[in-house]
């Protein structure tokens, strides 16, 4: 019987959550830094915990500089234009705004904010199919596309826009997602057991 092995020596350091089969996954409660008070909401994802802004009545903040985030290491080993979706616990808006939003960004990239009541068209006032969808399955699943230069250790970024969103997971698509209804399971972290 021959079996054949796949076998990666990375020519860098591998820090933080690792790329595998053309992903990572993160669950939301594994940061590796927090800016600004967050908490920890125990089980309340589809798989996990989910992390929310501390103070729910702050106002919505524009994403950048010294604003609450939270910072998740990563290695990547494909370069190009990667996906990241952020799942988050469906919410209705409570600030006099537009909709809910959050911002995404990779390492020193400009945020990328994302209306998540416009995006996924629950701004209606309907409460549709899609919006149906996102409460019966505890998720709203919303993508940015970002650009990755070169392999390596990268930080990932999840602002705080509006202080009521609640995050579950954070998956990096470079290419290898394949469909499923639980998504992926979460990605080897460099250096935890």
């Amino acid at each position: 019987m021959t079996v054949k092995a796949v076998v990666d020596n990375p020519a860098g350091p591998v820090k933080g959550f690792v790329e595998a089969g053309g992903q990572v996954t993160i669950d939301a409660a594994h940061y590796g830094r927090a800016v600004g008070a967050w908490r920890t909401i125990p089980d309340l994802g589809r798989s996990s915990d989910g992390v929310t802004p501390l103070q729910v009545t702050a106002p919505r903040v524009t994403p950048g500089g010294g604003s609450p985030r939270l910072e998740y290491t990563m290695t990547l080993f494909t370069p190009g234009e990667v996906k990241v979706s952020a799942l988050l616990s469906p919410r209705n808006n409570v600030l006099p705004s537009d909709g809910l939003s959050y911002a995404v960004s990779i390492d020193d990239q400009p945020p990328q904010t994302v209306n998540v009541t416009a995006v996924t068209g629950a701004n209606d006032t309907t409460m549709n199919r899609q919006w149906e969808r996102n409460t019966s399955n505890n998720v709203n699943e919303t993508t940015t596309v970002h650009t990755i230069t070169a392999p390596g250790t990268h930080v990932l970024k999840f602002w705080m826009v509006d202080p009521t969103v609640v995050l579950q997971r954070l998956v990096v698509d470079t290419g290898g997602r394949l469909p499923s209804y639980l998504g992926p399971p979460e990605s080897r972290r460099a250096g935890a057991l």
